[in-house]
């Protein structure tokens, strides 16, 4: 019998374009995704997802959560606002945690990771514990030797894997088994490409045969970081000359060699080895993660709609449906 397991890597409201995917996939399919994978992975946004999909949510329900709540987490405002607001993120995040807070009660209540477990599902989330300063993967309790991450509610391992720095505030959570606070960080710091780690969950912690496991791998739209000679601040770069995409090379290059290796491992295998599958959708614009009016909206929605169209696409997501 074969495990199923379903990763979403990080992007902020991009996560829309996810969202819109997997409904578009459960729709042509006829399933939806939750019956059909075991294990969920996720970081950041994708954690959202992930978690909404491990508790039942179909991806019209995870289009819901972002379309309700995507303006409230990141408001629009002019091109002079949103300078000002980067500027100040030199000396404080640019975005409150309340409205996205809002959202993940909303999405969860007070559904743990135990509550995950008992529904047979399993799930895994990233996130940096600047507590301790060590990574952190909050995983529910799939093994014989039981973790303390079960009475962990989802809503607060979903709020800390999505904090990513300079634009939200760090999030502190109450380890649940003796109420010491510790405080989290954003998991794309980690891996915003989950896959990884939960192939390496599923052959060492749960004893899966590679030939059983198939994975599938869900990116967020990805821009263009190659500078392609094009004007740049020179060689000598301080903050000011990295401020426009440090931070998207940092998540985006851990992400990239992942995936590079994740490919190499399951290619070493003899037939018929694991099942590995990556989708990922360009953004040729470059927007941000932090935009959600109404035409990243639209943009984003149709994206992910016409990305599960694809009968490329769709011929490469029939095994998992199987």
């Amino acid at each position: 019998m074969s495990m199923r397991i379903l990763s979403v890597d990080g992007g902020g409201y991009l996560g829309l374009a996810v969202a819109a995917f997997i409904d578009g996939v459960e729709r042509h399919f006829g399933v939806s995704l939750h019956s059909r994978f075991d294990l969920f992975c996720g970081t950041s946004t994708g954690a959202i997802v992930s978690l909404g999909l491990a508790t039942g949510k179909t991806g019209a329900d995870i289009v819901d959560i972002y379309r309700r709540h995507g303006v409230r987490i990141f408001p629009p405002s002019s091109a002079w606002r949103n300078w000002l607001r980067r500027q100040k993120s030199l000396l404080r995040p640019m975005y409150p945690t309340d409205p996205l807070r809002d959202a993940l009660h909303d999405a969860f209540a007070d559904l743990t990771l135990g509550d995950v477990r008992a529904r047979g599902k399993s799930a895994l989330v990233t996130a940096f514990c600047t507590t301790t300063g060590q990574p952190r993967i909050f995983k529910t309790d799939y093994t014989e030797q039981p973790t303390p991450f079960a009475h962990y509610r989802l809503r607060d391992i979903a709020l800390a894997s999505s904090a990513a720095p300079t634009y939200f505030p760090l999030v502190e959570i109450a380890n649940p088994v003796d109420q010491r606070p510790e405080v989290f960080c954003d998991g794309g710091l980690v891996a915003n490409h989950p896959a990884l780690v939960g192939y390496a969950e599923a052959l060492a912690a749960l004893r899966m045969p590679a030939r059983q496991i198939r994975l599938l791998s869900l990116a967020t739209p990805q821009s263009d970081l190659g500078e392609h000679g094009r004007a740049i601040p020179g060689l000598e770069r301080g903050l000011w000359g990295w401020r426009h995409n440090l931070g998207s090379i940092v998540i985006d290059a851990n992400a990239t060699i992942a995936h590079q290796v994740l490919r190499r491992i399951v290619d070493s295998y003899a037939a018929p080895g694991p099942l590995y599958e990556r989708v990922q959708m360009a953004n040729p614009d470059g927007t941000p993660f932090d935009r959600a009016d109404s035409h990243t909206t639209k943009m984003l929605m149709e994206l992910g709609a016409a990305t599960a169209a694809l009968p490329a696409v769709r011929q490469r997501l029939a095994p998992f449906f199987q």
